[in-house]
């Protein structure tokens, strides 16, 4: 039997009615039903993408190559417009929830109330002081307590006396500085081995790190290093896949949001940080630098600053009925920043008619390129063909523009703040472009410029751990961000100067006293250890002096292996308290 001719586009071939015919046998009542009230079982995969686009789903084995956002719309975005099974496709094409006209109907005008710059003064007018703002003292305490935590995880789970952790000694914040000060500055000199950085060889020479720091030292303190603590024995593993990285982004994102008032154009991008290993939610995208990798969202200054960043992570928590992936993303980023009258810049894979018109409702306007294939578009915009430097707009009730024209090729925008009007402007000779195009060229740099800037310097390492690379590219950010403000608001110059300005004032001043202080507490160190199993091999436990101390009964597998007593104590917390005493 022939199904009825659907509407215009659609392969039969893939058409869900066929695939449930091959499974199920139809009754005269449910065909009779399905011809009567035409009802139609679509996919978003078939409406909504272009046939021209490489369509292809994130699986959980963790062997997902990623997707082009550039061309495709990733399934893990499913809610994000995909129709529930009877939908009438022809609401779904029509404009019925907008009426379009060839004239603007209304002015969207609202005043940018907010004030933008710097909330808080550096302590300063020098690159340090600029620097200080952002990664601050409770950040290095951060980073010095979760490191010292975890390397008391990796001693309890080595398996040789002899491996560097055995010789483990806490760092304290003045280490971590010093620390830092060196891996920065193995991105301004760059080296193919970690360990080229410390050799005495006349090829290699540079004494300027093992002055500092011992090759081991340093390699067990980036080893250890660490921004989430692991769940204890017994708690469950958080069902968020970036558990480990999110105290550090909350962090970044907290500092900016208390430091910096965004300026009233902002643009909304991705950025990939390089990751070739196995990751469930690695990307892929073809006109990046790095093409594979960590995504990050980020909303940015038009002259790079970083004002919000957001991780991707494949889980699709953030579907829902009344949102859509990249709605979600884009109010998540833009969070605390509306009814303020800002401008935003979007590319094709964020703007929709509807999320503009969301946005609008929240006095934000919206700006960028569209999509051919978005729901609600004009039709009579979308079909009509156009020679070069011709044009058609159309307007809704509130005054969202979408504007096709054509230049070399079709350019599509949408704008809620700027109507459709051609300008001259002069760029070796004289063009003519809509002004919605030059707004966008004008403020959609940000993320370039900041993917310019962590380039030039890298000094992100090699890893099998892909959060301590994110990691340190969050503390990269933070020190391009500290670069961009000093160069607004203090002097210009050159990331290079600004770079080793800041490595050199991380740097110990007293060097002697700073080594003989290391020393000392070498030998002093306190590590814990896991009692002895039975003939049973099962634990003998011992009870916690400082949790019986404080009437509390704890029994606990470790104790400490340097104190005569040999006491028993609880790894969390009983363990350096104990030792703060003696």
């Amino acid at each position: 039997m022939d199904l009825p001719a659907g509407p215009p586009g659609v392969d039969r071939s893939r058409s869900p009615i066929k695939k449930i015919m091959k499974t199920h046998i139809l009754s005269d009542a449910e065909l009779l039903d399905i011809l009567e009230n035409d009802k139609w079982i679509s996919s978003e995969e078939e409406f909504d993408v272009e046939s021209e686009y490489n369509y292809s789903s994130d699986s959980d084995d963790g062997e997902n190559e990623g997707n082009d956002l550039q061309n495709i719309v990733m399934s893990d975005y499913v809610g994000s417009g995909g129709n529930e099974v009877g939908e009438d496709l022809s609401e779904m094409y029509s404009s019925t929830n907008f009426d379009w006209s060839a004239d603007s109907l209304n002015v969207n005008h609202f005043e940018y109330t907010a004030t933008p710059g710097l909330k808080c003064l550096p302590n300063g007018d020098q690159p340090i002081d600029y620097f200080n703002l952002l990664v601050t003292d409770e950040l290095l305490d951060f980073l010095v307590d979760e490191t010292n935590i975890y390397a008391i995880e990796i001693f309890l789970n080595s398996v040789s006396d002899k491996s560097r952790i055995s010789n483990w000694v806490n760092t304290n914040r003045l280490e971590m500085k010093t620390f830092l000060s060196l891996l920065f500055h193995m991105g301004t000199i760059k080296l193919p081995r970690l360990e080229d950085y410390w050799k005495t060889n006349k090829l290699f020479n540079l004494p300027f790190f093992r002055t500092y720091m011992s090759r081991n030292r340093f390699t067990i303190l980036l080893r250890a290093l660490h921004f989430s603590r692991n769940p204890a024995e017994g708690e469950s593993v958080p069902r968020n896949r970036l558990h480990k990285i999110q105290p550090i982004v909350n962090y970044f994102n907290s500092k900016m949001n208390e430091i910096f008032e965004p300026n009233k154009n902002l643009s909304l991008d991705e950025s990939m940080v390089l990751w070739r290993g196995r990751l469930i939610f690695r990307q892929y995208i073809k006109n990046k630098k790095h093409k594979f990798g960590v995504k990050l969202y980020m909303l940015t200054e038009s002259w790079g600053l970083i004002h919000k960043i957001m991780i991707y992570s494949g889980q699709g928590n953030d579907i829902s009925e009344s949102m859509t992936h990249t709605e979600f993303v884009v109010d998540n980023l833009m969070s605390g920043l509306y009814h303020k009258g800002r401008s935003l810049y979007m590319d094709n894979f964020y703007n929709s008619v509807q999320l503009s018109r969301k946005l609008l409702q929240k006095k934000t306007y919206v700006t960028g390129t569209l999509r051919s294939n978005r729901k609600h578009n004009p039709r009579e915009v979308i079909a009509q063909k156009l020679k070069k430097g011709e044009s058609i707009c159309r307007y809704t009730e509130d005054n969202i523009c979408v504007m096709k024209w054509k230049d070399k090729r079709d350019v599509l925008t949408i704008s809620s703040e700027f109507p459709h009007s051609m300008i001259e402007i002069e760029k070796n000779r004289s063009i003519i472009k809509p002004i919605s195009v030059i707004k966008y060229n004008e403020h959609m740099s940000g993320i370039d410029r900041q993917d310019q800037m962590t380039s030039y310097y890298p000094f992100e390492r090699k890893t099998i751990r892909w959060y301590k690379k994110i990691g340190i590219h969050c503390i990269h950010l933070l020190l391009v961000n500290s670069y961009f403000l000093y160069n607004k608001y203090a002097k210009k110059t050159t990331l290079y100067e600004f770079r080793l300005s800041v490595i050199e004032a991380l740097l110990p001043n007293d060097l002697d006293n700073n080594n003989t202080r290391i020393k000392k507490k070498i030998n002093e160190t306190h590590l814990p250890k896991k009692v002895e199993k039975n003939d049973k091999k099962k634990y003998k436990y011992k009870r916690c002096q400082i949790c019986s101390g404080k009437g509390i009964r704890k029994d606990t597998i470790y104790y400490c292996m340097e104190c005569n007593e040999k006491p028993g104590l609880c790894l969390e917390s009983c363990f350096e308290e104990y030792h703060k005493k003696i």
